[in-house]
């Protein structure tokens, strides 16, 4: 009996170290508009994402300032699921702090129908998660139009 039970203990403890937990998340799973969730860290802002079945990444993001002024940036982006890992190829961004052919990858920690949570790996590793609810009254084209329309607005300028 002392034999089958270490016998018993051994597959357990073998099969578990071995068994590795593979995501089976993949970039259809994110299709859809979410909010990017403020995280508390002042100044306060919030941010709308667009992911779309051809793999196009859209965002627009506010920011208010201390004197309740608004500042708005849009990135116009590819995005893939790969390996547990969104990753995200910049295409365009208003911002100087963020270049195109950069690469971001995120860690994806949970990933249901309605939220989803990252954590930022490269370029830099993140702080916080980043927490996302997703929005049905937009589509991700929508978002995507607004974003493309900015960009053309602001090459004229």
């Amino acid at each position: 009996m002392k034999v089958l039970t270490s016998i018993f203990l051994f597959l357990v403890l073998t099969s578990c170290s071995t068994h590795s937990v593979k995501n089976s998340y993949n970039s259809e799973d994110l299709v859809g508009v979410w909010e990017l969730k403020y995280d508390g860290v002042p100044p306060y802002w919030f941010s709308q994402i667009g992911f779309t079945k051809t793999g196009k990444k859209c965002v627009l993001s506010y920011e208010f300032n201390s004197r309740g002024e608004v500042e708005m940036t849009y990135y116009d982006n590819r995005y893939q699921v790969k390996d547990g890992h969104l990753y995200t190829y910049v295409d365009y961004s208003s911002t100087p702090y963020l270049r195109k052919g950069e690469v971001i990858k995120d860690r994806i920690d949970i990933l249901k129908p309605d939220y989803f949570e990252v954590l930022m790996v490269l370029p830099f590793k993140g702080d916080t998660q980043e927490k996302h609810l997703r929005l049905d009254d937009i589509s991700p084209e929508e978002l995507c139009k607004i974003v493309d329309d900015f960009r053309k607005i602001n090459a004229i300028s």
